[in-house]
């Protein structure tokens, strides 16, 4: 199956580098020179894996990947983040996005791809929400006709039972936002220690 990849990138140098690390057989890849091209070609283009430039004319990158996380699909892609050798990253902004790594250029064309292979291949492994949470489980008897006959015990109506489903189908979405705001946290925290480490380390070659 063709992996779709969305590159937004102001350098001609940058796309045409990513576009030598991808074979064709397995990737298909679509290019802007800023951000608004990049929203552009996403009705026509839903990728599986947007690489998107901090910097970019028009629209900037952190403004792309947010617009991107706002959209349906975007627990199934594969988001990663172009960041210039000297370019300093809004950790504020930064913070807010969900996102699978930061990329410094220039990079690897190797270690670029076994990154994306490797984040699209997770986000297809992601399980999805069930349409029905009862869908596995077997239909509910009949109540013994004794039993509804008592009065003691509320009869079983379409009503209840959409109650529990919709009780049951927000208890999943709540404890799975619950755990992405949580990994969300993880990874922000490790990539500012990362950034830290890269940016001290600048300034002791300088």
């Amino acid at each position: 199956m063709i992996t779709k990849i969305l590159l937004a990138d102001a350098s001609s140098l940058v796309r045409k580098a990513v576009e030598a690390a991808f074979p064709s057989s397995e990737f298909e890849i679509r290019t802007a020179p800023d951000g608004l091209a990049a929203i552009r070609l996403l009705p026509d283009f839903p990728p599986d894996v947007a690489l998107v430039a901090l910097s970019l004319p028009e629209m900037d990158g952190y403004e792309v990947a947010a617009f991107l996380g706002s959209q349906p699909d975007s627990r199934s892609r594969a988001l990663f983040l172009l960041r210039g050798s000297f370019e300093t990253v809004d950790m504020s902004k930064l913070a807010l996005i969900k996102h699978d790594g930061l990329i410094q250029k220039p990079f690897d064309g190797e270690t670029l791809l076994a990154r994306v292979r490797a984040a699209s291949d997770a986000k297809k492994e992601l399980p999805s929400l069930p349409e029905d949470p009862f869908a596995e489980f077997p239909a509910r008897p009949e109540a013994p006709a004794e039993v509804r006959d008592t009065g003691h015990i509320p009869e079983w109506t379409e009503t209840i039972e959409s109650k529990i489903r919709e009780l049951v189908r927000q208890e999943i979405i709540r404890n799975q936002s619950e755990m992405e705001e949580r990994a969300r946290d993880i990874v922000s925290t490790e990539f500012k220690k990362v950034l830290v480490g890269e940016l001290k380390s600048v300034e002791n070659k300088r």
